[in-house]
């Protein structure tokens, strides 16, 4: 059955009028699970997953703290493990540009928190 669209002449219809349906689009696939890997222990990665669990940590923090200038590298190392961290750009004194401040989700403290009571997979170097 073909159902016709009616709209005033020269007059583009709506994307719903258009479709028939509502905009909101179901998934056509499941989202995929959560299960990040641990990264290789006793590497720059792990530090910076411990510092994650206790706060927010910024690039100055990071430097500050003595551990150099590659944090950004190591936040994108946990995003290939699956830890998916957040990432804001901030305002701090004495700095001319925003920087990034980095945290992990509570859904990503708390499996940290459990693969490390349990043992988890580390990811091979």
């Amino acid at each position: 059955m073909t159902a016709y669209v009616h709209t005033p002449k020269d007059e583009t219809p709506t994307a719903v009028q258009a479709s028939g349906v509502s905009r909101e689009q179901a998934e056509m696939f499941d989202q995929p699970s959560f299960c990040p890997l641990l990264p290789p222990k006793n590497s720059t990665t792990e530090q910076v997953l411990f510092a994650l669990m206790a706060s927010d940590l910024t690039q100055f923090e990071w430097l500050m703290a003595g551990n150099g200038w590659r944090l950004a590298a190591e936040i994108k190392e946990l995003d290939y493990l699956g830890w998916e961290p957040i990432s804001i750009r901030i305002k701090v004194n004495g700095w001319a540009r925003k920087i990034a401040r980095y945290s992990l989700s509570p859904r990503a403290q708390q499996a940290a928190q459990m693969l490390y009571q349990q043992g988890g997979n580390h990811a091979q170097k």
